[in-house]
């Protein structure tokens, strides 16, 4: 083979190499930062209206996330105890959690949409009563 002929096989292997560096260092990276799993949804009647909750689940039944949805309930009251209820849940992965005083009705709200949201996910809820 010609020095010529060696030479533009052996620029067109760096170049394949080097495209297929750059388009490699263009993939989109998994964001481990996220929650995985997938997300269920459950509803149950709180003091003022109904109060939604999104929960994400993994594949062995941990819980990962709560977003609950309580748009009728007293912002300051309800809305406040929302938040707290649903991250007690997720820290205990139970559903054995206390009540936010002054917010029972709220709380309880959260805690059966919960329940739906997990029963429709596959997990048994009767275990994470008892936790």
């Amino acid at each position: 083979m010609s020095r010529n002929k060696c030479s533009k096989y052996f620029m067109l292997i760096s170049l394949s190499c080097l495209l297929g560096l750059f388009l490699m260092g263009c993939a989109k990276e998994k964001n481990t930062d996220s929650v995985e799993g997938t997300t269920y949804t459950g509803t149950a009647q709180g003091y003022a209206g109904e109060v939604t909750v999104k929960v994400t689940v993994a594949k062995d039944g941990t819980i990962n996330a709560i977003d609950v949805n309580a748009p009728d309930e007293t912002k300051e009251v309800g809305g406040a105890a929302a938040p707290k209820i649903a991250k007690a849940i997720i820290a205990d992965q139970s559903l054995a959690v206390d009540a936010v005083a002054g917010a029972t009705i709220t709380s309880n709200a959260v805690i059966t949409a919960t329940e739906v949201a997990l029963k429709e996910a596959g997990v048994d809820t009767e275990a994470l009563k008892k936790k």
